[in-house]
């Protein structure tokens, strides 16, 4: 049956429309995992991104989800930065995986541009604690340009942020709302996992 045993159960978080519904697995070790994409036995957790041939798996997703999260909180912290929001960009952009380079160039958890490596003065990209710190630190640049809507910092963290204020909100970009949507859908489930309240506001348009 592969790493993946067969669907469990359907439906188990419904969030908004029927593009938001997270399906659950149960993987060989029995750790029940979710994912967005029911057809598929490849996703690494919630549908994040797929697992790229030959790529090392650890022996459980939950340890994957939850290896960073000392250097998360150190990060959300210092930049003041929602610890659940923090994870949810990581978990969409790279699906943990500290090695991930995207076609565009971007590198590591939160898949930082060469501007923004060389910006914040990132000396390694693929280390952990120095690629969350500069992303911690983008997003909290751009959650002050924005006032504090996670929406229109979570948009132009994926499409920049001279295009979300040129379109006063989300560019007509399918890319960037499904981003948007993903990021808001994660941040909401890592929330409820903490318990933690959320620090920032977020647009009512998503």
């Amino acid at each position: 049956m592969g790493r993946w045993v067969y669907i469990i159960c359907t439906v188990c978080l419904v969030w908004g429309s029927a593009e938001a519904e997270i399906y659950t697995y149960r993987d060989t070790l029995g750790h029940r995992v979710f994912t967005d994409s029911p057809g598929s036995h490849e996703i690494d957790m919630m549908g994040a991104r797929p697992l790229s041939r030959g790529e090392e798996t650890p022996s459980s997703p939950l340890t994957r989800t939850s290896m960073y999260d000392s250097m998360i909180v150190k990060a959300a912290e210092h930049y003041h930065i929602p610890f659940a929001l923090l994870k949810a960009v990581i978990h969409v952009e790279s699906g943990f995986n500290s090695r991930a380079v995207s076609p565009r160039g971007a590198k590591g958890l939160m898949q930082l541009m060469p501007v923004n490596i060389a910006f914040y003065k990132i000396r390694n990209p693929f280390d952990p604690a120095e690629n969350i710190r500069g992303g911690a630190a983008y997003l909290h640049s751009l959650l002050a340009q924005f006032e504090g809507d996670i929406t229109l910092a979570l948009a132009a963290y994926n499409a920049g942020p001279g295009r979300v204020r040129r379109h006063h909100g989300i560019p007509p970009i399918a890319e960037t709302k499904d981003y948007v949507v993903k990021v808001d859908r994660l941040h909401r489930y890592y929330r409820h996992l903490t318990g933690r309240a959320p620090e920032y506001r977020a647009s009512a348009a998503l």
